[in-house]
């Protein structure tokens, strides 16, 4: 993996990161308010595999 593929895959976690705690935000600050549901957030792995290379 080049550098520039390990920055892309670090800006990627923080955002998705950022994600989860602007949402978690999001149901803390509105939990008091009437009909409010609340929302969350599911991750998935995305595995990319170049080369013909095998999964382990």
């Amino acid at each position: 993996m080049s550098l520039f593929s390990s920055m892309r895959v670090s800006v990627a976690g923080f955002r998705a990161q950022a994600k989860r705690m602007a949402t978690i935000a999001d149901n803390v600050s509105n939990s008091d308010t009437m009909g409010y549901k609340t929302r969350s957030i599911a991750f998935t792995p995305k595995i990319n595999c170049r080369g013909g290379g095998q999964l382990r």
